[in-house]
């Protein structure tokens, strides 16, 4: 053993070409990205005989690591939370807390927030003292078509409806509701459109199948909400809006029909903020899914692909190619790029054999100046 170690010591020490020593450099890997994180009630509704019981969702992705988080009340008041981790993907982790607030909680904007490696995200809610808060919910969500191809339209439907007695619902008219999306193995729901309730309180809106993965609903129950008055195209501020809860429908999934293999990008970018100009390392991998016949599908990495790192300095959309990388063997790709200005940045896969593989890209990632 000890022979090993004197080869590899001088194997480590050997010279260039020019007499200077070999310099080992470090391999850039992923770091930890918080990819979401939800409150469910917001608003939290109090002022009733019991404790209302707010759970807190974190989604992360990269390598596992704890998530830490506590609670910071309008006076500035601080509670910690204890995350579990109840659920785990290819790609993606799903960490869960709960608090109880109990009717002498303060009334106003509370602040969650997060912890997971070396990142921090934070989300506000509200906490209301509404003793005749109506309960709200979206019933019929559905798709239509199922299976779809890709490419194609995709209709998303639904009712929005809020308590009208005891056991009566009746729809919610000039509501916006939010459609989220997460794809097949990942856990994180991101906002695809906004629609606004028609006068029964139902709604849909047609948007391009993508790819295969789970649609949801979901009604914030926000004062600043607004509706269109289809006859008079009068826009006004719905005043009731804060005595309605908040609503989610349930998952509904969409398989969509496509050839070549699905790809993704795992992706993460640090550091988060800084100064203008400073460089920031973007890492990732490039997978592809790959079902052998008679053994379950499995991703695994795809090596010596291009992919191309994109940048948007205002997030509308007016983005342009920063750096382009090829994968390694593991299917992993390393860049270093200015960050001349906050924005979106992204990592794309154009690939050039749609039929055997298909193009894809990462989730969005931030960076600020300061």
């Amino acid at each position: 053993m000890t022979i090993i170690h004197h080869l590899l010591a001088r194997l480590l020490r050997r010279p260039r070409g020019d007499g200077a020593p070999t310099k080992i450099e470090p391999v850039e890997t992923e770091s930890v990205e918080i990819e979401s994180v939800e409150v469910d009630p917001d608003p939290v509704p109090i002022g009733g005989e019991d404790q209302v019981v707010a759970t807190f969702e974190v989604v992360t992705s990269g390598p596992s690591a704890e998530v830490t988080g506590e609670l910071v009340a309008p006076d500035e008041s601080r509670a910690e939370l204890r995350f579990e981790r109840e659920e785990r993907t290819a790609f993606e982790e799903r960490w869960r807390s709960r608090h109880a607030f109990g009717r002498d909680a303060a009334a106003g904007t509370w602040r969650v927030v997060v912890g997971a490696g070396n990142g921090t995200e934070e989300r506000e809610f509200e906490v209301r003292a509404e003793e005749r808060l109506r309960r709200s919910r979206i019933d019929s969500f559905e798709l239509s078509p199922d299976p779809v191809d890709e490419g194609s339209p995709l209709t998303v439907s639904g009712l929005l409806e809020v308590v009208t007695g005891k056991e009566d619902w009746g729809g919610l008219p000039g509501r916006t509701v939010a459609l989220l999306f997460r794809p097949d193995d990942m856990l994180a729901r991101r906002e695809v459109a906004r629609v606004v309730t028609d006068r029964s309180g139902r709604f849909d809106a047609t948007v391009t199948a993508t790819e295969s993965g789970f649609w949801s609903a979901e009604f914030r129950g926000d004062a600043r909400d607004f509706r269109e008055d289809g006859d008079f195209k009068e826009v006004r501020a719905v005043r009731d809006a804060g005595r309605v809860t908040a609503a989610r429908s349930a998952e509904v999934h969409s398989a969509v029909s496509a050839a070549g293999a699905q790809t993704k990008i795992t992706y993460s970018a640090n550091p988060k903020s800084g100064r203008p100009n400073r460089k920031a390392t973007h890492a990732g991998t490039l997978f592809v899914r790959v079902q052998p016949a008679g053994q379950p599908a499995r991703w695994d990495p795809l090596p010596q692909q291009r992919v191309r790192l994109w940048f948007d300095p205002s997030g509308t959309g007016a983005d342009a190619v920063k750096g382009t990388a090829t994968t390694g063997s593991d299917g992993r790709f390393t860049l270093r790029k200015k960050v001349p200005s906050a924005g979106e940045w992204q990592v794309r896969f154009d690939s050039q054999a749609p039929s055997q593989r298909r193009s894809c890209k990462s989730p969005v990632r931030r960076l600020t100046v300061s």
